[in-house]
């Protein structure tokens, strides 16, 4: 049997989730809280994901709406940003 090994992906422009955490610090998100608002990472590589820096400020944008107002889903999809369903 043949031992196959993992190409590294090129992640020298991708972010990673703690970066994401550090510029929307105080607020904390995980990999499926991004993923839950249709933030879907770049590529994963041995269980850490990347994402792509151009979507940083559209995350940021909807992270500060989710959170500070219940009726942030409503102003998300007002701006045009596609939001997950409620459940």
């Amino acid at each position: 049997m043949k031992h196959q090994t993992k190409i590294r992906p090129d992640t020298k422009q991708l972010i990673n989730l703690s970066q994401i955490n550090q510029a929307i610090f105080p607020l904390r998100i995980d990999a499926q809280g991004l993923a839950d608002y249709g933030f879907l990472p770049a590529t994963t590589y041995m269980g850490a994901k990347y994402y792509l820096p151009q979507e940083l400020p559209n995350m940021r944008r909807t992270l500060a709406l989710g959170a500070l107002w219940p009726e942030g889903e409503a102003l998300i999809k007002a701006l045009g940003q596609d939001c997950p369903a409620s459940t």
